[in-house]
């Protein structure tokens, strides 16, 4: 099972915010791996470094864009959630609805950012 949430991120880069998918444990196989980029991630403001007590950590793990290439890719927003929804399908993935209800109702940190739980179908021949 992985959880997917809303990360902020900063592009040193183009210099901008944006709202990163991230997932959570990595994907160490499958077709899920394949689209998961570990990402050093920089403060948020140049007031504030990571630190132990903060509940977002200097590296985490991101969705790319499935359509990119290794040298070429583009991390997926919340606004590339279909994007991430015909993969999941394709590759015999689903949302856990009942799970993700659960903790979207209950009295936790994560509710805010959650955006749902993927649980892989295993296919029995």
């Amino acid at each position: 099972m992985y959880q997917v949430t809303l990360r902020p991120y900063y592009d040193n880069v183009n210099q901008y915010y944006k709202h990163l998918l991230e997932i959570y444990p990595k994907p160490n196989n499958g077709q899920l791996a394949s689209i998961t980029k570990h990402v050093v991630a920089t403060p948020l403001s140049p007031f504030r470094n990571f630190s132990n007590g903060e509940s977002y950590s200097s590296c985490f793990y991101a969705l790319i864009n499935p359509s990119n290439n290794n040298t070429n890719y583009q991390f997926l927003g919340v606004e590339d959630i279909p994007i991430l929804l015909n993969f999941l399908t394709k590759y015999n993935y689903a949302i856990d609805n009942k799970l993700t209800k659960t903790i979207m109702n209950a009295n936790t940190i994560i509710k805010d950012t959650l955006i749902f739980y993927i649980i892989e179908i295993k296919k029995y021949d």
